[in-house]
């Protein structure tokens, strides 16, 4: 038979062992809970990923010859991972009506675009007419070069440099007029960004006019569609599926690297897509060093590449007249 001490401390422990009960319950439903919160958090990060990384490239719908120009269809491996990137090679043509490659510039298109925009593609037109020789390229994943992710210019600065690696080293598409003796470089908005990354690393590209290029990725993508929520499960998905570090897309932190080669910095005063402030970051970056060679150009009124629309010829002579200066032998 119990004792009167023994029943009166089964008594007591019943109400502990309840609340112990329902605490480990409420701890159960709670971790229930966080473990489908972080997998809806997950997937929609994913998902997000995926949306930023891969979009149906434009078809490329028109050439040079809608400008009565001459050029030729051209193939070329990225520099280290050897992706198909498509072009179309425009020899410079002179007052005389000869052709030459002396002066080649590397023309590269933004986000989501392709080397038959309006803007690439009458510029390029242009500059030709002035006696630079063009070099059009599709960036991956853009127009008919390879399939891939859209990395902001993390990968994208390896196609720039296989086009430099093949006015080098290619099969020639005019053979008759040689390898180019001067290289310089034009992009707009990732493009831009694209051609600084890629002339930080390459001495070759002598000379660098970017048009609304951004300093830093990653502030970008905090102003666009991406929820401020889910930004970082987006830029962990990014790294973890594709290998893309956005964070890491920060020309602002290279450009000083191209001293003392010149660079010409071309920003709208309207731009809604890259605020105006990113130019003046990058130019006071690119001066922060020792024989830095920089110009600036605020158009006012024009919104994201919009500059040559706006102002025509004068922007076509002011790029002629920079690449003129910048193409040149270096002076010792």
């Amino acid at each position: 038979m119990k004792s009167p001490t023994t029943i009166l401390s089964s008594v007591q422990l019943q109400p502990a062992m309840k609340y112990r009960l329902r605490i480990s319950e409420l701890v159960r439903r709670l971790f229930l809970i966080f473990f489908l919160l972080s997998l809806v958090y997950v997937s929609i990060s994913m998902y997000v990923a995926m949306r930023v990384v891969f979009v149906a490239p434009l078809p490329v719908t028109q050439t040079p010859a809608a400008f009565n120009l001459a050029f030729r269809d051209v193939t070329f491996p990225s520099r280290e991972d050897h992706l198909k990137i498509r072009g179309w090679f425009i020899p410079g043509v002179l007052a005389d009506g000869h052709l030459t490659t002396e002066r080649t510039l590397i023309l590269v298109h933004g986000l989501h675009s392709n080397r038959a925009s309006p803007l690439l593609l009458g510029l390029s037109a242009d500059l030709a007419r002035r006696g630079f020789a063009i070099l059009d390229i599709d960036l991956r994943g853009h127009g008919q070069s390879a399939p891939a992710p859209l990395s902001m210019g993390y990968f994208e600065q390896r196609d720039v440099l296989g086009a430099v690696d093949f006015l080098h080293s290619g099969s020639l598409p005019y053979p008759e007029l040689g390898r180019p003796r001067f290289i310089g470089g034009w992009g707009d908005s990732m493009g831009g960004a694209t051609m600084l990354l890629a002339a930080a690393h390459e001495p070759a590209l002598r000379a660098i006019v970017t048009d609304s290029a951004f300093a830093a990725i990653v502030p970008l993508l905090k102003e666009s569609n991406v929820p401020s929520l889910f930004l970082p499960g987006v830029l962990e998905s990014i790294r973890a599926l594709y290998g893309i570090n956005y964070d890491t897309v920060r020309p602002v932190d290279v450009v000083a690297e191209i001293a003392p080669r010149p660079i010409l910095f071309i920003q709208g005063t309207a731009d809604t897509v890259v605020p105006p402030d990113n130019m003046h970051e990058l130019a006071s970056a690119a001066m922060d060093t020792r024989h830095a060679d920089v110009y600036t150009w605020l158009v006012s009124g024009a919104n994201h590449i919009e500059s040559f629309q706006r102002m025509g010829t004068v922007y076509v002579d002011r790029v002629a007249k920079f690449f003129t200066a910048g193409l040149v032998p270096v002076q010792r």
